[in-house]
């Protein structure tokens, strides 16, 4: 009997190739995909550091929130938007940073999550102030 070469005997049992569809996808909870999204978005240089909502900050004093300053939404199967809210440095291109931390978010997240990102949206919450200049008194 001849065996086709999309399938394979393991025993007395022959096994069909294993095709995944979306629909079996497993699910992935929202704060993963945050997580995961707020630790690339660390990564850029000029954010000083994830900017979450004043609940979010009460809460990790209880608990330590990995993706706190990130929210995902659902934008369509198999699909999230992002809006990730950060702090940034003083003197940083705002709209070079924009492209920066979307370029890493996508990066890392399309590639150790199996999902896709539609909008991912850079929110400046605040802007970190500028240091001050040591005055040295000459005299």
């Amino acid at each position: 009997m001849a065996q086709s070469s999309d399938e394979t005997v393991s025993g007395d049992f022959s096994l069909a190739p294993t095709h995944r569809d979306l629909d079996e996808r497993p699910e992935l909870s929202p704060e993963v995909i945050a997580a995961y999204a707020a630790d690339a978005a660390r990564s850029v240089p000029g954010v000083v550091a994830l900017h979450a909502p004043l609940w979010k900050e009460l809460s990790s004093r209880m608990r330590e929130v990995p993706g706190a300053g990130v929210v995902v939404k659902d934008s369509r199967p198999g699909a999230v938007d992002l809006d990730i809210h950060v702090k940034v440095a003083w003197g940083v291109a705002i709209p070079d940073l924009a492209i920066a931390v979307e370029e890493a978010v996508r990066q890392r997240v399309t590639a150790l999550l199996d999902i896709e990102l539609d909008a991912v949206t850079l929110y400046v919450d605040e802007i970190e102030a500028p240091r001050e200049v040591s005055s040295s008194k000459e005299g």
